[in-house]
């Protein structure tokens, strides 16, 4: 991406965020503290709007970044280097110090970023369903509700079969493995 803030490092991948990151951060929060939460949980002030807002808005890019950490993870183990992960405006990209020798690789690797996701998404939903049972406060239940859809909106939208997303990505692999062609399959993934 070449601009933003290097932040940290995570098993051994540095960790930046594009200034772009920052527009969509304020507008994600704005909108949950002036619409989801207000509408979901009416009666608290706008301090407590805010303060769920923008906690809800660190933890949707915390599963963004999760999600690229986990391509970035099986990337590895399957002998691809990551020289970093970036957060920008349309979510993360993990980047790749070379593409993948083989189909299978290559499936793999796109695969891993919404299993992730789903898991995600599967805990913030059961978190949800346990928040009464364990008397957690509503506002916690609405903010688990938020990031359970969020992280399935996610998936779908990441599932897409148009390349460079994970199910053009998944959609390039299998055709790859059919045709042994990864020109081919590239096109065909990118249309």
């Amino acid at each position: 991406m070449g601009r933003g803030i290097k932040l940290f490092k995570i098993l051994g991948i540095q960790i930046s965020v594009d200034y772009t990151w920052f527009i969509v951060f304020g507008l994600v929060a704005w909108s949950l503290a002036q619409g989801y939460f207000p509408f979901t949980i009416p009666g608290l002030g706008v301090f407590a709007y805010t303060l769920v807002g923008v906690v809800s808005a660190l933890l949707l890019f915390a599963c963004v970044l999760i999600h690229e950490i986990s391509h970035s993870y099986t990337s590895n183990k399957l002998g691809l280097d990551i020289k970093e992960i970036t957060l920008f405006i349309f979510g993360g990209v993990a980047q790749l110090t070379k593409e993948p020798n083989d189909p299978i690789t290559e499936l793999k690797i796109a695969v891993a970023g919404p299993s992730a996701s789903i898991a995600l998404a599967a805990i913030f939903w059961l978190l949800t369903h346990l928040t009464e049972p364990l008397s957690i406060p509503p506002v916690l239940s609405a903010m688990f509700g938020y990031l359970a859809m969020i992280n399935m909106v996610l998936v779908i939208f990441n599932m897409i079969p148009g390349f460079p997303l994970d199910g053009g990505r998944i959609l390039r692999a299998l055709w790859w493995k059919k045709t042994g062609d990864l020109q081919k399959a590239t096109q065909v993934a990118s249309q």
